[in-house]
């Protein structure tokens, strides 16, 4: 056995051991990602992201297809995972976790409601109005993590996905059949306070009421927009 198949194998077992304790109806974060989590931490207790990274691929390689079979599905979450950042993948997990308030806000239609979570403290994401969110996170001040510039093309990107999902429900009241999605964005203050806040677009999806209930939230394409250029850090 060589010592690239030996860490193949213990990122091979620990997702056995996953899928073995989960609902094979769920996928590698139906529980939240509380399983998927754990499995990640006792892997990094032995290999490296780089390890765990190049396993992943190795497995994915043995498969000669990057998608038959369960296995291969976490081994490609792991990738995803470990080449994301911290916040986002905390914001992965609240997304599902906090999934009725981000549809709740996406088909509220409302502009001046808009989402926010402080990856700083973990908590849920938080659903505030305009002028409520600029007295929580002033744009001014000494103490200001983000400028008035930014605020401004926070509300513009959610008026845009305000009418994004408008066209998308037309187009699903017309014909059922298509697979349109709705969007909202999450303002997110990462864990480092000299860090400028970042927007991500954030994608729902929609279906005709024959249709099974919709998907979870998810990154728009696994991409984040950034607010203006950042995250960057603050100026002294």
């Amino acid at each position: 056995m060589t010592y690239l198949t030996w860490r193949r194998e213990l990122v091979r077992y620990a997702i056995d051991q996953m899928l073995a304790a989960i609902d094979p109806d769920r996928g590698p974060f139906g529980d939240g990602g509380v399983l998927f989590n754990k499995m990640m931490k006792n892997l990094r207790q032995s290999l490296s992201a780089q390890e765990i990274l190049a396993a992943a691929d190795d497995i994915l390689t043995a498969q000669r297809g990057f998608y038959q079979g369960r296995s291969c599905e976490v081994a490609q979450a792991l990738k995803v995972c470990l080449s994301m950042p911290a916040e986002k993948q905390g914001l992965e997990r609240r997304l599902v976790l906090d999934r009725e308030r981000v549809e709740q806000n996406v088909f509220g239609h409302d502009a001046n409601l808009l989402l926010v979570w402080n990856g700083q403290r973990n908590s849920p994401i938080e659903e505030l109005s305009a002028a409520g969110l600029s007295e929580r996170f002033p744009c001014q001040g000494s103490e200001a993590r983000w400028n008035t510039s930014e605020f401004v093309a926070l509300l513009e990107a959610r008026g845009l996905q305000c009418r994004r999902t408008r066209v998308a429900q037309e187009i699903v009241a017309e014909d059922p059949a298509t697979a349109p999605s709705g969007g909202t964005v999450v303002l997110v203050f990462p864990t480092d306070p000299g860090t400028r806040p970042w927007v991500a677009t954030v994608a729902v999806a929609l279906h005709g009421e024959e249709l099974p209930e919709s998907e979870p939230p998810t990154f728009d394409g696994y991409q984040a927009m950034r607010v203006v250029v950042g995250p960057t850090r603050t100026s002294a």
